[in-house]
């Protein structure tokens, strides 16, 4: 008998949305004391990491109970030369699109800061930064990229990924309300989350693992930022949003080159899991046990 996972045919929309509610719900009860002002916002140091485990939480109450919890959550490493793989592709990514946002905001006539950080403790942080990012994004990306991910893997590449890029901005729109952003800041900022969620879906799949995603959400949250806040001075408001649109496009197409290069490299099996050239690679979520 085959050890690969029947994936599901039909989407369990119920489950979906109690993952959803539950998630959301508790980065609402998190937000409220600072949209409130009961807490400083100095206190999103605290609030933030602690909303992150919502949507790992909300996968564990919500999913069958068929598989062993890791598996379902996309928490196992299917093919290690895959993990590479996507690694190498999400650092060329995140370090790729906010280069050439830099570049194009440049034609577009902003100027560089004549007195960014310097660029040695720059390099030095970003690891650090890097680290502690990705180990606050298990708790999202078990829950987006991995349990969501697999339940919502009949729906098509393209649909499942842009679907969870909407629930993910949703589930993020406490927080932003929270900070009190002007309305241009809330639309790129929302954006920006639906825009490069196809690309951590991508890294995903090529990898058969959410650690992939991991690696790219910690990556978002610090080379990426690294990049595009350190370099470029102050940027006219209508080229702001050539630069977001332009970005949002950029995201898109590098999870469609992302796919197309890793289907190539990465062989997988018809329910999208990296296999071994020789032998089988153990199955990383069940389609049956989320279906």
């Amino acid at each position: 008998m085959s050890s690969r996972p029947v994936l599901p045919t039909v989407v369990p929309a119920a489950r979906v949305g109690l993952f959803l509610l539950l998630a959301t719900a508790v980065a609402i009860a998190l937000s409220l004391p600072i949209a409130a002002g009961l807490l400083p916002e100095a206190a999103l140091g605290i609030v933030v990491p602690l909303a992150q485990l919502s949507p790992l939480l909300a996968a564990l109450l919500v999913r069958r109970r068929g598989e062993p919890w890791y598996r379902s959550l996309a928490l196992t490493v299917p093919s290690g030369r895959a993990l590479v793989i996507a690694a190498l592709a999400a650092i060329a990514a995140f370090t790729l699109v906010p280069t050439a946002r830099i570049l194009l905001g440049i034609g577009l006539g902003a100027d560089p800061l004549p007195a960014g950080p310097p660029l040695l403790g720059l390099l030095l942080a970003v690891p650090v930064v890097l680290v502690m990012q990705a180990l606050f994004a298990i708790g999202e990306e078990a829950g987006w990229r991995g349990w969501l991910h697999s339940t919502l893997a009949p729906l098509g590449f393209w649909t499942m990924s842009l679907v969870i890029g909407l629930m993910w901005a949703l589930w993020h729109l406490p927080i932003v309300l929270a900070l009190g952003l002007s309305g241009r800041e809330m639309i790129s900022y929302l954006g920006t989350i639906v825009a490069v969620a196809p690309l951590l879906s991508a890294l995903r799949r090529i990898s058969g693992t959410a650690w992939a995603a991991i690696l790219g959400h910690g990556l978002l949250n610090s080379l990426r930022v690294a990049l595009e806040q350190n370099v470029l001075g102050p940027v006219d408001p209508t080229a702001l949003w050539v630069l977001d649109v332009s970005s949002w496009a950029l995201w898109i197409a590098v999870a469609w080159m992302i796919l197309r290069i890793g289907d190539g490299l990465v062989p997988t099996g018809g329910d999208g899991v990296p296999v071994r050239k020789h032998g089988r690679s153990r199955p990383l979520v069940s389609g049956a046990a989320n279906a």
